[in-house]
């Protein structure tokens, strides 16, 4: 770096104050042209900047936000109190849900229970209808069996009924002997032994 003289000596010469003044200029042109080439050398921080702020408003509107909520202004006693009143709430969802559940087991026991009392009733129906039709042909059988004699014996004598009655017996017996007689020829044989057995 050159030596500028002192303002007394540029004073008086003139070629010396412009030569100095000349001096000055290029120095301050030099530093000028090195602040700007500093100056072009330095990074651009705009687009991190943009960033950072932008995240900084993110977060600021966040953190509002989260200042906003109902549960960050709860005190803990106030926090106890709605936890205790969500817990009685649930406990009650869940004793309604088995308070129906309940209900509905009891309404299919009783549907249950009624149909197996008709099936119970129905089967004892049954056995009595065919108690009762068992003791109807039987006694049907037993008053066949002398209701016709009975009638036969009431009527008058001149009509004759037993004796057409026991004959029309006898014929049915004998057109069945007859019928077995041609349906099984080996009948006449048993019947012949028969007979030679009741001779003996």
């Amino acid at each position: 770096m050159t030596d500028i003289p002192p303002q007394s000596a540029i004073a008086d010469d003139p070629t010396q104050a412009f030569e100095g003044l000349r001096q000055e200029i290029s120095l301050l042109h030099t530093a000028i042209q090195g602040l700007t080439s500093a100056r072009e050398k330095m990074p651009d921080y705009n687009p991190t900047l943009g960033a950072i702020d932008r995240q900084l408003t993110f977060m600021t509107e966040s953190l509002e936000s989260i200042a906003q909520a109902p549960a960050v202004k709860l005190t803990p006693t106030v926090m106890v109190r709605e936890l205790s009143k969500a817990a009685v709430d649930v406990r009650a969802d869940d004793k309604r849900q088995m308070d129906e559940a309940r209900a509905t087991m009891h309404q299919s026991i009783g549907m249950l229970e009624g149909i197996a009392l008709r099936a119970r009733t129905t089967q004892h129906q049954r056995k009595r209808e065919m108690g009762i039709g068992g003791g109807a042909f039987i006694a049907g059988m037993l008053l066949w069996s002398f209701l016709p004699g009975a009638i036969a014996r009431s009527l008058p004598v001149s009509w004759h009924v037993p004796e057409w009655m026991a004959a029309r017996t006898l014929k049915i017996q004998e057109g069945a002997l007859i019928q077995m007689r041609e349906t099984n020829p080996e009948w006449l044989n048993i019947e012949r032994a028969k007979d030679r057995i009741s001779r003996q």
